[in-house]
């Protein structure tokens, strides 16, 4: 909100004071808010003033604020006239009170509290619909009213399992608590049969509890048996489930009863299997083998070794390779992988001469030349005494704003180049975003410009010193201009403090 609005809103809550208190005639037309609360504050409190007065006596009001509590009256005795004192009890008519005749007035007059048969009715909401039939109220118009509601007094109903008894609707109206809805109940018992059995209750009453007994004990649940004729002895007969019915079957076995069958195998063409034949064995039957064992020993050519005819080999003994056999399955080596002369087995069985070279010890030292920065290893056996060297050295530099190269000595290898800091006068720009207008006009500072340290010139206004005025009513603001501004002020008139000392 506004200066100038809040002391709009002065000016208009001063205008409605004045007005009041010029009707007081407290003020005039040209008086001022602190002159207001002046006369304001002049004004006394009298509160309730009472006085009495004899007969051609004068009561002067004194000035001030009056609540309305006080009186004046007239003293009895003073002149030639009695007063009379009288009470009254309020009716549903007016009243008009007067002194009687030979009375000069009233002294008084004592109004009664609303007589008890009067009650405040405004609360009331009930209607006829809502009051017992007979029994009368008074609603918040005054008016009496007869209630319509019907008494049902003690409403009772035996309820049933019977069509058309199964359930009472409670007629509208009142009940007096004691009628009730009920039911007969009953228990019965059910023994399962293969049929199925309605249980329903005795006529008048409803089922509590129907007791179904277990299915009989000659009766099974089949659910899980899949049995069919060819799994039960031929003659026998037993119960299974039929899952396209989904019942119980009775079935007559066809199994075959072989009792007991024999059979023996040896190791000829025709002799090596047995086909059980189906249906029931009785457990007594055997097929059985004549077993042999048999040794052999391992020779560059294959053996067969074969049972006895009507026999069947349950061992035989192979015995180890002998000790000149040695595996070579996993031999890969060729002769360039075997010293020259020196001879192997190959997996074949075949035996290779080998054709590596023996270089015995090789030396040889490297350095940063062209031609001498690596040394080729030559193929063969090495001793293990040579080595390939290099001659190590260290070197500094301190950077400039050209790249340096830093090379070894003739002969030599860098092992460690010390780079010095960067010198104090060098500044890193990687953070700096000020641009030319960030700078006064003139003045040079380098900055970061494209991921590179740029030197840039200033452009930003030099104003120096700067002046203004607001006055707080119709001017609120001073716009100071873009630029470096070495101080200066921006000052409030007195406009406001002369629109104030105007209410």
């Amino acid at each position: 909100m506004s200066t100038a609005t809040e002391i709009s809103r002065l000016t208009d809550a001063r205008n409605l004071i004045r007005d009041k208190l010029i009707d007081l005639g407290l003020a005039t037309s040209t008086s001022k808010l602190d002159a207001l609360a002046d006369a304001i504050d002049g004004i006394a409190n009298r509160g309730a003033i009472s006085a009495t007065v004899q007969e051609g006596d004068t009561y002067t009001i004194p000035a001030g604020y009056h609540n309305g509590s006080g009186t004046v009256s007239g003293v009895a005795g003073g002149g030639n006239y009695t007063l009379q004192s009288k009470s009254i009890t309020p009716t549903k008519n007016q009243q008009s009170v007067t002194p009687d005749s030979g009375y000069y007035g009233l002294s008084d007059v004592t109004v009664a509290a609303i007589p008890e048969a009067y009650q405040n009715v405004s609360s009331v909401t009930a209607a006829a619909g809502d009051v017992l039939a007979g029994k009368v109220i008074v609603t918040a118009t005054g008016a009496s009213v007869t209630g319509t509601m019907v008494n049902n007094g003690a409403v009772s109903k035996v309820l049933s399992a019977a069509t058309g008894n199964q359930s009472y609707t409670v007629p509208v109206g009142y009940h007096n608590g004691s009628g009730t809805v009920s039911i007969v109940l009953e228990t019965k018992s059910v023994t399962p049969t293969t049929s199925s059995q309605d249980v329903v209750p005795t006529t008048g009453k409803v089922l509590s509890k129907v007791t179904v007994g277990a299915i009989p004990s000659n009766f099974a649940d089949t659910t899980d048996d899949d049995a069919v004729a060819a799994n039960i002895l031929s003659g026998k007969k037993a119960h299974s489930y039929n899952s396209t019915t989904g019942e119980a079957v009775a079935i007559t076995g066809t199994m075959t009863n072989n009792g007991a069958v024999s059979k023996t195998l040896d190791a000829t063409t025709n002799n090596q299997t047995y086909t059980v034949p189906v249906g029931y064995h009785n457990g007594s039957g055997t097929v059985s083998i004549v077993l042999e064992q048999k040794t052999a020993t391992p020779t560059k050519s294959s053996q067969n070794i074969t049972p006895t005819n009507g026999k069947v080999l349950s061992k035989v003994t192979v015995n180890a390779i002998p000790a000149a056999y040695q595996d070579v399955s996993n031999v890969d080596a060729v002769a360039a992988d075997v010293l020259e002369n020196k001879v192997i087995v190959v997996a074949d069985g075949t035996e290779v001469t080998g054709t590596m070279v023996d270089r015995g010890t090789v030396t040889h030292t490297l350095d940063a030349t062209t031609n001498n920065q690596s040394f080729t290893i030559a193929a063969g056996k090495h001793s293990g005494s040579g080595s390939v060297n290099i001659v190590l050295e260290t070197k500094s530099a301190t950077p400039t704003t050209s790249s340096q190269t830093i090379t070894p000595t003739s002969g030599k290898v860098l092992s460690q180049v010390t780079v010095n800091a960067i010198p104090a006068k060098f500044g890193d720009t990687t953070g700096d975003t000020a641009v030319a207008a960030n700078l006064l006009a003139g003045a040079k500072a380098h900055t970061i410009v494209n991921g590179t340290a740029t030197q840039i010139t200033g452009t930003m206004a030099n104003n120096g010193a700067i002046s203004g005025s607001i006055d707080g009513l119709t001017t609120t603001s001073y716009t100071i201009a873009a630029g470096y501004t070495s101080g200066g002020t921006v000052s409030l008139t007195d406009d406001i403090e002369n629109s104030l000392a105007a209410i």
